[in-house]
């Protein structure tokens, strides 16, 4: 039992209640080892006695009974051994963290309280920890007396003041050497800085792999995190913060084996995330006994050494780098073993001009594994001094690779760089810490993980593209695909850092000044085209093609967009790295090929839910997937009811546009989705499904729920999710009811029995591992998989998940195919795919590698209108498709057609391919890896050259199936047996069928039922909504009485009219999605124990209710009525994380409750019987006094549980009720308590969204000019639909006429009103994520020189027009002559003029260049160096000038030659004065 406690304890670390004995004893064990992590029902014996335990969160059932003959019965479900109820003496669990033990010696039970605190005052551990164990934050110096000696510190050398130019002038060159960019600072790091939490992206990822990349890299990039789908559960850090913990002891260890009072001799960090002042205090420590050495993690740029050192790292093949990593692990070992260290520092403070950094992550690995191969790890403590972390994925790989803290020195100088705050650099630092803390957190509980200890150097990540050697020697045991680069790639691409930081000819004269010099802008986040950039999948010319295409019909617009998307897929997707053998094939005749018709029939649209994008393009890809005969998906936001019935011919007004509906049409999604959130999930709902799909996980965020902000839970949104409008929604991740193989099966078994006839789909992405994960999900019964890809969108998600979390579908797909053939399962199950498959290539590929079935999900958005704004989640979508404003849903464009025509269009072209494939039909494609062959040019570029397809391309029919006799069927063409043929509810089905034809009464009594008669009432409840709708049967009509042990999910589901009476006990999932049903409970008769005190139901009862009554005389286990929205509930007494996720419903808890009662509870109420705070989660509840209203209500409440129940207590507390009155507590949401106060929380008809006129109407609408163009603070997140545009005016036309000057009106650029309008205008642009006016596009128009129009627009926003002007001027040498005569192409690629006037750019442009002048930041900025070098140009026209300006900063001598009298060319006279001024604007120059 000492030992069990040592690996599996208890939340300790936040349970303030906690005898301290007990907390003394789990902290000294932390200092001897790790917790176990995971859901586990451990039991244990030596043959004297014999335990069991349960892990921390309680995922896992362990319910016992006691025999009054000295039983006990322990299993993870009840009725496995059956047992007389007069011999139960008492129905008990195991709670979360909690054991219990049977000493066979002394013949008793022994209870945890008990069993704990005799082993934890066996020694005085107290003592122990308080002599020799020290706390990190009790021993910090003082704050820095000020910001000046914060900066020096981190700075590691003096100034003059915290505003000396020098400090950027330092730091600048460092930040690019270290990989951060403007995208980093502004994304990432600014909003973390300014509201201590990591920012949003939305519509996923859709850059190269780094092994793709043409940029340079680092180590980072090149893993993904792994997450937990069905092998085990994530975890809730939000809701479930009470089990995560970032306390971790560090420094030398114990003897494992012969624990001594000094084995706690440790540090206990209570974050890994270093502050200067905790950095300094662990320096600090050699007087203490814990001495550090520091270990340079750079090398020499140029190393001249002998002609044998050299021979040898020829023969070797050992770069610098490479040689640097083994001299750092032979540092470390000397300074363990001979100077005794406690802490090696792994620093990056000599990198500089001459000296090359290594990756921290490699320098960590490597030492890491160094020192456990040579037994000394355990002796050390690993901190990292890092100049290149500054994302969440950069600290968690660290850590997970073995580091132990983390000291960002350069990231926190950075933090000067944020704008638009006025926090001192200390706050800052702190905001940065603790945004990353609950990040950290975060990508812990993806993989199931509560404590740091467990997740430190368990190296929960998977590498794509990195090479064996560099596996090998950094990252051993980590799983990797495609092997790929090694250590020489990764010296070059510090080499290129280097360029990029230190130039080779040297630094270039600034274009205005040092302190508004900027970082690089490569296009991480959004679609950059100037300079070296990120390729991205969605660029304006594949968006406006992909348009053209769909809405004309163009199989020549699609040829020429598939082309581009093609080529773009070659540069970022593993897919593109591979070609087809059709040099080897026998090609067919093309009107022999299956035709375009079936083809479509296979396609899909993914998961996007109605609340993520509008209703608008929601019904669209309904209405075109059901005409073509595919299939859309719900997403997990639920489907109102009145889209299930069909439509009739006519028209129907979408937005801006109406629809021609035919007869038979129909907006109902096929594919219904059941998600963790359960949002919509109702008996009605899912028999109104031809397809099931459990989502598992969600290709862009793995590992946790979805995410809904609470402005888009409005309206039929809110209706719809059943929840309170206007309170943000984060689903629990995917854990309650499909944590395990076991689990998800159930939930299969129950959502057949729920609607025999749909095909029941599980829904997971790709990662290492996932054929195993495949194969126990079909052996659970599944009749269809779909294998989502990394770069999946989704409407609101982390950026860390979205760019860091699973893998490539081609991975997922081979392996899943692969493995299932292996296990002779293929035949059995479907395979689709998901994830950026945008053409007929794409298809094939996945059919080649696999899959039967494709789902498109961002195209489709984009053939309907989506331009990839990428503000998803914030409302902001400026052409009404991921949008729930009704005035920007008027905005909406799309046709059921253009996506019809897309679809018939890819479906041609996968004709085409199969026609040169020798395939007729699809099913013939399928597996056939060996049509595919690695592109012949990946060997000859030094990133690509050892990338390896060998595993990808593995053809399935060549593996030896493990199964006997199985079918080597590669696609699916047997059906499941999901044995419903015998289940109990066949009999409930006859013996009600009378209720059913008639409507009357049935009554049926004394049902025997037993733990395998699971999902019971599924299949009634279908039979009663599949012929009387939501609405169901009058209440009453069909009375099932059962006595005895019920399997899982007993009234799962239940429609209204039906009523089930237990008389026995429930194992979990019991009332599960309950939708008007009647469920009551009750302890045996002959049972001598109390009802009250005894276990009767198991975890997670009534989870995803939606509305009918719940009586249960009995305590019911954890995670009661987890995720209720509209049920009604009684029981007495409930574990932890009761009302969970509650949105709307009604709970009394006639007895305790467990800790975290109402932890993210946003609606409904809950009533507690003698509450008790220390178990409420009082940052979401207010816990209030009971009124005389809800007296009486709750009086009915329970005399309605006694009369059905027969329940004592009920009968006690009614005895006295005034005196009970006093005793209960209201559980008021804080959230729904706003709501109500801001009259939200009433339900109301959404009005219909009326459309809107085109922007030729609104030219000459009166009600456009009520918007105002200027006003005094405008907001730029709706800027352009509040306010107008108002460009450059003329001057009087009756002053034009007398004179030749410049047409344009001039103004003060000091006036407030002059500031005041342009930062309205600016507010306009909407910072696009696909920008189209930045670069010239296919869809007309685009600036030719590549103005970074977005970054300046919201830097005059701000106010900051010096760093306008530098980024202005970096594209763009003479913006006074373009931002005066160019016709603006940027204005007429403005995606804003798609619906109304474009953003007045070229306004802005003029406007900064002109206050540059005003201010004299425009003045000669003459080289550092002169290269000797002359170059004379021919002419002082616009593009001379240009030349002369970068030669002349590259430092070369420059003559114009100009045959006139006088300079400006075609400006001086090409252009007439009233166009652009001679005197004040070219000769200025």
């Amino acid at each position: 039992a000492e030992v069990i406690m040592m690996v599996v304890p208890e939340a300790w670390q936040n349970a303030e209640g906690m005898d301290p004995d007990k907390r003394a004893l789990y902290k000294y064990s932390a200092c001897m080892m790790e917790p176990w992590d995971g859901p586990a029902l451990v039991a244990f014996t030596d043959g004297k006695q014999f335990g069991a335990t349960l892990d921390r969160n309680g995922l896992r059932p362990g319910r016992f009974y006691v025999t009054n003959d000295d039983h006990l019965v322990l299993a993870s479900e009840v009725g496995v051994v059956d047992i007389e109820d007069s011999n139960v003496k008492f129905k008990g669990r195991l709670r979360p963290g909690k054991m219990l033990l049977v000493d066979f010696d002394e013949g008793n039970l022994v209870e945890d309280d008990e069993l704990k605190l005799k082993y934890a005052r066996k020694r005085p551990y107290r003592e122990y920890l308080e002599k020799y164990s020290m706390e990190l934050s009790e021993m910090l110096g003082p704050e820095h007396e000020s910001e000046k000696a914060l900066i020096e510190e981190l700075m590691d050398e003096e100034i003059s003041d915290e505003r000396d130019p020098h400090i950027m002038q330092r730091v600048l060159p460092l930040l690019k050497y270290f990989g951060y960019t403007i995208e980093k600072m502004e994304m990432l790091i600014s909003p973390m800085v300014k509201t201590s939490h990591e920012p949003l992206g939305s519509m996923g990822q859709d850059m190269p792999l780094a092994c793709l990349s043409k940029l340079p890299k680092l180590t980072f990039d090149y893993f993904s995190q792994l997450f937990a789908q069905a092998t085990n559960p994530p975890i809730d850090p939000i809701r479930e913060a009470n089990v995560m913990s970032l306390l971790c002891p560090i420094g030398p260890e114990g003897n494992l084996l012969d624990p001594q009072p000094e084995s706690c001799r440790r540090i206990f960090l209570d974050t890994p995330v270093l502050c200067p002042r905790r950095f300094n205090a662990l320096l600090d420590l050699d007087a203490s006994g814990f001495s550090t050495a520091t270990v340079d993690m750079t090398y020499p740029l140029t190393e001249s050494c002998s002609r044998a050192r050299l021979a040898d790292r020829a023969i070797t093949k050992k770069s610098l780098l490479r040689e640097r990593l083994d001299q750092i692990c032979k540092e470390a070992e000397a300074a363990i073993l001979g100077d005794g260290v406690a802490f090696i520092v792994l620093t990056h403070r000599r990198a500089g001009e001459d000296r090359v950094p290594i990756c921290s992550l490699l320098a960590a690995g490597a030492l890491h594994q160094h020192l456990i191969t040579a037994k000394l790890r355990t002796r050390v403590a690993i901190i990292i001094e890092a100049a290149d972390v500054c994302e969440v994925h950069h600290f968690c790989t660290l850590l997970g690779f073995g580091a132990d803290a983390v000291f960002p020195y350069l990231c926190y100088l950075s933090l000067l760089r944020v704008r638009g705050c006025d926090l001192p650099l200390a706050k800052r630092i702190e905001n940065f810490r603790a945004a990353m803390d609950f990040s950290i957190l975060k990508v812990m509980s993806k993989m199931g993980i509560s404590c740091l200890q467990s997740y430190k150097g368990a190296q929960l990540f998977q590498a794509i593209g990195l090479g064996k050697e560099v596996i090998a020697k950094c990252f051993p045991g980590c799983g990797s695909v495609l092997n790929g680069v090694g250590f020489d790639v990764f010296a070059r691409d510090a080499l290129e850092f280097h360029k990029l930081a230190y130039p080779p000819r040297g630094a270039l004269p600034p274009l205005v000044d040092e302190e508004v010099e900027e970082l690089g802008d490569i296009g991480e986040y959004h679609h950059r085209a100037i300079h070296e950039t990120e390729a991205h999948m969605n660029s304006p010319d594949i968006i406006y093609k992909m348009q053209e295409a769909a809405r004309t019909n163009s199989a020549e617009a699609y040829r020429m967009y598939a082309n581009w998307q093609d080529k773009l897929t070659e540069q970022a997707e593993i897919r593109g790295q591979l070609e087809f053998n059709f040099d080897e094939c026998e090609a067919v005749p093309l009107d022999e090929v299956e035709s375009a018709a079936e083809i479509v029939k296979r396609f899909c649209t993914g998961a996007a839910s109605l609340g993520s994008i509008s209703d608008e393009a929601h019904r669209a890809m309904a209405v075109a997937m059901n005409r073509i005969g595919g299939r859309s998906n719900t997403g997990e936001g639920g489907e109102e009811p009145n889209r299930f019935e069909a439509m009739k011919e006519g028209k129907l007004q979408m937005g801006s546009v109406a629809w021609d509906i035919f007869e038979g049409d129909s907006v109902r999604s096929k594919i219904k989705q059941v998600a963790s959130g359960r949002f919509g999930v109702t008996a009605e709902y899912l028999a109104n499904a031809d397809e099931l799909q459990i989502k598992l996980a969600q290709g862009a965020k793995p590992g946790e729920g979805g995410e809904l902000p609470g402005y888009k839970v409005m309206g039929k949104i809110a209706e719809t999710r059943k929840a309170t409008p206007g309170v943000g929604l984060i689903s629990p991740p995917p854990h309650h009811d499909m944590y395990s193989i076991e689990d998800v099966a159930q939930l299969i078994m129950d959502l057949k029995n729920a609607n025999n006839a749909a095909r029941i789909s599980v829904k997971l992405v790709a990662r290492i591992g996932i054929g195993v994960i495949a194969s126990g999900v079909v052996k659970g019964k599944a009749d269809h998989l779909t294998i989502s890809g990394m770069s999946g969108g989704t409407g609101a998600a982390k950026w860390t998940s979205i760019k860091h979390c699973g893998l490539p579908w081609e991975i997922g797909v081979a392996e899943t195919h692969q493995t299932l053939v292996l296990n002779g399962l293929r035949d059995r199950v479907t395979v689709q795919t998901d994830g950026q498959v945008r053409t007929g290539r794409d298809v094939v590929m996945a059919a080649l590698l696999g899959a039967e079935e494709v789902a498109f999900t961002t195209a489709p958005l984009i053939t309907l209108g989506c331009i990839m704004m990428r503000k998803c989640h914030l409302n902001t979508c400026p052409v009404g498709v991921a949008t729930q404003d009704p005035e920007l849903r008027k905005k909406f464009t799309g046709q059921p057609e253009h996506l019809i025509n897309f679809l018939f269009l890819i479906a041609e072209d996968v004709r085409q391919y199969m026609s040169k494939l020798g395939c007729r039909t699809f099913n013939e494609l399928v597996g056939r890896t060996d049509l595919l062959r690695p592109k012949a040019h990946l060997k000859e570029h030094w990133k690509t050259a050892n990338l390896d397809f060998t595993d990808l391309l593995k053809p399935a029919w060549t593996l030896q199936s493990m199964a006997a006799g199985s079918n080597s069927s590669m696609f699916c063409c047997t059906p499941q047996d999901h044995e419903l043929a015998h289940v109990l509810d066949r009999q409930l089905v006859l013996r009600a069928a009378h209720a059913l034809e008639t409507q009357e009464r049935v009554s049926v009594k004394d049902i025997a039922i037993k733990n395998v008669d699971r999902s019971v009432g599924g299949i009634l409840s279908f039979e009663v909504t599949r012929r009387f709708g939501a609405a169901g049967l009058p209440d009453g009509t069909i009375h099932v009485k059962f006595r005895g042990s019920c399997g899982q999910s007993f009234g799962n589901f239940l429609a209204p009219g039906i009523t089930f009476e237990l008389e026995g006990d429930a194992n979990d999932y019991i009332g599960k999605g309950l939708s008007g049903g009647n469920l009551v409970l009750y302890k045996p008769a002959m049972a001598p124990f109390k009802g009250h005190e005894s276990i009767l139901a198991g975890n997670a009862a009534l989870y995803g209710a939606t509305a009918g009554k719940s009586f249960m005389a009995g305590i019911a286990a954890e995670r009661f009525a987890v995720r209720n929205s509209g049920a009604t509930a009684v029981v007495e007494g409930v574990g932890d994380h009761g009302c969970e996720y509650m949105t709307r419903g009604l709970v009394v808890v006639l007895g305790t409750t467990g800790a975290n009662f109402g932890a993210g509870m946003s609606g409904g109420l809950a009533y507690l019987l003698d509450a008790d705070k220390a178990n409420c989660n009082l940052s979401g509840i207010f816990l209030e006094k009971v009124e005389a209203e809800d007296a009486a209500m709750l009086k009915q409440l329970v005399e309605e549980h006694a009369k059905l129940t027969g329940s004592a207590k009920a009968t006690e507390l009614l005895a006295d009720w005034q005196a009970t009155v006093a005793r209960l507590t209201k559980v008021f949401p804080k959230e729904y308590k706003a709501a109500i106060a801001k009259g939200l929380a009433t339900t109301t008809q959404e009005k219909p969204v009326q459309s809107t006129p085109n922007s030729a109407a609104l030219a000459t609408n009166d009600l456009e000019d009520l918007r105002p163009n200027s006003v005094e603070n405008p907001q730029k997140k709706r800027g352009f639909h509040e306010y107008k545009r108002k460009a450059m005016s003329y001057r009087p036309d009756k002053d034009r006429t007398l004179d030749w000057e410049e047409i344009y009106a001039t103004t003060s650029k000091k006036s407030q009103q002059w500031h005041q309008l342009l930062k309205t205008q600016t507010a306009r642009c909407m910072d696009c994520g696909t920008p189209t006016c930045h670069s010239p596009n296919q869809g007309g128009g685009g600036c030719p020189l590549g103005n970074r129009i977005p970054t300046w627009n919201q830097l005059v926003h701000e106010g900051e027009w010096k760093r306008a002007l530098e980024r202005l001027l970096d594209t763009n040498n003479f913006p006074e002559f373009t931002g005066t005569t160019c016709p603006a192409p940027c204005e007429e690629a403005c995606v804003l003029g798609i619906n109304e006037s474009p953003v007045a750019i070229k306004s802005t442009e003029l406007a900064i260049i002109e206050y540059g002048f005003s201010k004299g930041w425009i003045k000669p900025q003459p080289p550092q160096v002169r290269t000797r070098k002359r170059v004379a140009i021919i002419g002082s026209g616009p593009a001379g000038l240009a030349a002369a300006q970068q030669l002349n900063r590259a430092g070369h001598t420059v003559q114009i030659i100009e045959r006139a009298d006088r300079g400006g060319g075609l400006l001086m006279y090409g252009i007439p004065s009233m166009k652009l001024d001679k005197t004040e604007k070219v000769l200025r120059r």
